[in-house]
């Protein structure tokens, strides 16, 4: 059957859209392939048509549960055998489809990353043909992308499970290095790949300066006043709110949507906007992935987007239906600077991430927020943190919403986690070159089309165009008078559990005590305890077991191995006793440092009188001379393995002997080896080959030596 025969009897359609055709050619023939087409562009019928043609399963990888139901509901309409398997169904619903995928009565199926960790499911898959596997939202699948998820960094291993003959990545919004990224993820080789379609005249694309939150919001209800419907993006809830509250109070109906919102709250949102119940939503970027309106006639950013991928592929919910709509960003540098903090904000600290991983082993499982608890922070504050354990391996995700968390490796210490700190730092950098692209399009004169088409690597980039404000003027409507609510005082805020009086004398030994434990465990002092602990220790004055184990951060696992000690001191100062009680002040109550040992430098000739006159480095190489591995080194040096393995790596290239295979072990090494075949010196694409955790330092100085043994 010709292609367009196949068009039009399943799917109605006379043509193609552009690009369309040539990615399916290239799908049928068997060559792995990457389709990066714009919101709107008809990715879905890239690998729905494909699946008609071929024999077997296809399987359809997707983040978005509430876009799964409504293809699978598209394409039943059209008698197409289809059905999705995610966390939204009964157990015995998800059994009952599982059981069909068994017998083969379906032609596509659709699910989450998550679910090939789903033993059941991997099972029901078992004997089935797998022609394709299609990856949607392969962005997500990149560190340097936009909305990076690490759970989609498996997805090579999944595709090995279901043995799939053909592979398809496609996405919205992918730069070049996203797609490199993509390709060596999913080990695609030689793909070919797809940039067509990004452009959408009649989307009129304009960026207006504006002064204040006064003048955004007076233009948001003039543009929202003739019905929308319409999206309007916001940075944060706080401003969504506000969004809602200022077009509410000039008569226009809207509701809010963001992550903190219940589940159910959001569904129902969402359904209400896509039934035309209520025309505008202002929302976070929580808010558009899957949904299925095709006539949006305005997408408004009320603040900065932090990357021009996200801008793209938010403005492009709009004008689906061919019809002409706006894209209005609403610019002023005041919003970047909120962005800059907010992208530092999404950067934890290794003080964070190595308390979250210790209060992790000793929970072994629960939810996230039993666990921000038992950091003495707030759930938001620790997502940074989590989602880095979890990509290194040591934390899994239940397959559900509930957030909960499972340990995978308790047995790792906290100086020895595989969490690179270096890549972090990449990321981070890089999240602020995404948003300083963003700016410089915003503030750059010139057609808007064009720099975004070019950008995108479209090769039909116009010159000019007649759709933007840069070649034909502004279209945004004249402010209306609003009226902005007045700021609200704070009231004096009470004394929180924490701003409570403690016993000083008290809180002070315990902090000696706790420099003589982490001694005695080498480990730092606030894996022992943190301060905040310590306070509520001095606080409380615990005089046993039970009154210990109710003090907030401590736990029957340091129970087991500090209580005793603890208890010794604290029941020895009774809460009778008239010791000197202090107050933490409020705006203090952050500043935990621990006090710096400064050790002064001793003139020549004096007696070595320990370890602190002797160099970290001579001591390193001192123990390599000894035999140590690097284990061994990183416990007597207190140093991380990504450390210790960096000075080692240092060393060799300066000429000295390294005998990696027993520093490392010889399989870890031949197996790092084997994993950077083909990476052409991609150290982040060599880790994630590997089936265990493994810092980006250690990898390297696996790699500096090519027989192991010799400097």
């Amino acid at each position: 059957m010709e292609l367009s025969e196949a068009l039009k009897e399943h799917f109605g359609y006379d043509t193609f859209r552009k690009g369309q055709e040539a990615i399916v050619r290239s799908v049928l023939s068997g060559r792995p392939t990457i389709a990066i087409l714009p919101t709107g562009g008809g990715k879905s019928l890239c690998y729905q048509l494909p699946a008609l043609l071929l024999e077997g399963t296809t399987v359809v990888v997707s983040p978005l549960v509430a876009l799964m139901k409504d293809q699978v509901d598209a394409l039943r309409a059209r008698a197409i055998a289809a059905t999705f398997v995610n966390s939204s169904l009964p157990e015995s619903e998800r059994q009952e489809r599982q059981s069909a995928l068994r017998r083969g009565e379906y032609r596509l199926v659709y699910v989450a990353p998550e679910r090939f960790k789903s033993p059941s499911f991997l099972s029901a898959m078992g004997a089935l043909k797998v022609p394709l596997l299609a990856v949607d939202e392969a962005h997500c699948i990149s560190a340097w992308g936009h909305d990076f998820r690490p759970e989609y960094q498996q997805l090579a291993r999944a595709r090995e499970q279901l043995r799939a003959e053909r592979v398809l990545a496609l996405t919205a919004t992918a730069t070049p290095e996203v797609r490199r990224d993509i390709a060596d993820a999913l080990e695609l080789r030689d793909p070919r790949v797809f940039v067509a379609g990004f452009d959408r005249p009649n989307l009129f694309i304009e960026v207006l300066r504006v002064t204040g939150d006064k003048d955004k919001l007076g233009r948001l209800v003039a543009l929202s006043r003739p019905g929308g419907p319409g999206i309007v993006y916001a940075a944060t809830r706080k401003n969504v709110e506000k969004v809602v509250a200022s077009l509410r109070a000039s008569g226009v109906d809207a509701l809010g949507y963001h992550a903190g919102m219940p589940d159910a709250e959001r569904s129902s949102v969402q359904e209400r906007f896509v039934r035309g119940e209520v025309p505008v939503i202002a929302a976070t970027n929580a808010f558009g992935m899957g949904v299925d309106k095709a006539d949006i006639r305005f997408v408004a950013h009320f603040d900065v987007p932090r990357s021009l991928e996200a801008y793209y592929q938010e403005i492009g919910r709009a004008g689906r239906d061919g019809l002409p709509s706006h894209a209005l960003l609403l610019f002023n540098f005041a919003d970047v600077m909120m962005q800059r903090r907010m992208i530092e904000a999404g950067r934890p600290s290794r003080d964070l991430v190595e308390r979250a991983w210790e209060a992790a082993r000793e929970l072994l499982e629960g939810s996230v927020d039993q666990l921000a608890q038992a950091c003495g922070v707030s759930a938001p504050e620790l997502s940074g943190a989590v989602r880095l354990l979890e990509s290194a391996g040591h934390l899994e995700r239940g397959l559900g919403r509930d957030g909960r968390f499972f340990v995978a490796t308790p047995a790792v210490a906290p100086e020895d986690l595989a969490v690179d700190f270096e890549l972090l730092e990449l990321r981070v950098a890089r999240e602020r070159q995404m948003l300083d692209r963003l700016v410089r399009f915003a503030d750059t004169r010139g057609c808007r089309r064009q720099n975004l088409l070019r950008y995108f690597g479209d090769a039909d980039a116009p010159r000019g165009c007649d759709a933007c404000e840069s070649c034909k003027g502004s279209r945004a409507p004249e402010p209306e008078e609003i009226a902005l609510a007045p700021r609200k005082r704070k009231p004096a805020e009470p004394a929180t559990i924490d701003d409570a009086p403690y016993d000083e004398q008290v809180f002070e030994k315990l902090r000696s005590l706790r420099t003589e434990l982490a001694r005695e465990s080498r480990v730092p002092p606030y894996v022992v305890f943190h301060d905040s602990t310590l306070r509520e220790l001095a606080r409380a004055l615990p005089h046993d077991e039970k009154s210990f184990l109710a003090v907030k951060g401590a736990g029957p696992g340091r129970w087991q191995r500090y209580g005793e000690r603890v208890v010794a001191i604290t029941r020895a100062t009774g809460p009778c006793e008239s010791t000197p009680m202090v107050s933490e002040p409020g705006a203090q109550r952050d500043l935990e440092f621990e006090p710096v040992v400064v050790r002064a430098k001793a003139p020549v000739g004096a007696q070595d009188h320990g370890p602190a006159t002797r160099s970290p480095s001579s001591d390193l190489w001192a123990l390599h001379a000894e035999g140590a591995t690097l284990t061994e080194m990183c416990t007597r040096l207190r140093k991380t393995a990504a450390e210790v393995a960096s000075e080692l790596a240092d060393g060799a290239r300066a000429g000295k002997t390294i005998d990696v295979a027993r520093l490392l072990g010889s399989e870890r090494v031949e197996a790092i080896r084997a994993a950077a075949r083909g990476a052409r010196g991609d150290v982040v694409a060599v880790r994630r080959r590997l089936p265990f955790p493994a810092a980006l330092a250690e990898i390297r100085l696996a790699l500096t030596l090519p027989d192991g043994s010799t400097g």
